[in-house]
């Protein structure tokens, strides 16, 4: 399977925010931007052997305000629909654990080899 992290980071790597795969409240400052695996797999095959695959991930973007949450998350967006992603989903709330404001956005991608489908 193909990992994504890399091509997402490297997107999310412009924007005024640390991109990272995790996330410690302590040993980095707001705003930060997290990317984690939800699922994926094999969404078709030809004689057997995988021709499109699809991954759903989340991007939780942190912040000290809603406001701050919110702008980012659109920059964020932006980013990564520019690489052909598409937004399935899009929560914001406030994370008691993290003291801060997060919006949860959820993505979808098809891969056709290395290359991003849909």
């Amino acid at each position: 399977m193909t990992d994504l992290k890399p091509a997402l980071l490297t997107a999310l790597s412009a924007l005024p925010a640390c991109a990272a795969v995790s996330f410690a409240r302590e040993e980095i400052p707001l705003p930060v931007i997290v990317i984690a695996d939800e699922s994926g797999g094999v969404l078709a095959q030809a004689d057997g052997t995988p021709v499109l695959e699809e991954y759903l991930f989340a991007v939780n973007v942190y912040a000290a305000s809603p406001e701050a949450a919110e702008s980012l998350a659109i920059q964020a967006d932006a980013a990564l629909t520019a690489l052909g992603l598409r937004c399935t989903q899009r929560q914001g709330l406030y994370d008691e654990e993290a003291y801060a404001w997060r919006k949860y956005l959820r993505y979808r991608a098809v891969l056709k080899g290395d290359a991003i489908y849909q």
